[in-house]
């Protein structure tokens, strides 16, 4: 694929550039607030969903 390396032996330091930087946290903190905007909107989704199965609507809409 076009690598200087013949061996993963030979290559020595940080595989991802931002190693070491602030970006680590950065990313994981993206990552997470990715992960809980999901978690909300989908628990929002299902409790109106429900909502509406009990009141004896169309919970698909």
């Amino acid at each position: 694929m076009g690598s200087a390396f013949s061996t993963w032996g030979e290559f020595t330091g940080p595989i991802y550039m931002g190693a070491g930087t602030s970006w680590e946290v950065i990313w994981t903190l993206v990552a997470a607030g990715c992960c809980i905007v999901a978690l909300v909107l989908g628990s929002r989704h299902e409790l109106d969903a429900y909502k509406r199965l009990e009141s004896g609507g169309d919970p698909y809409v």
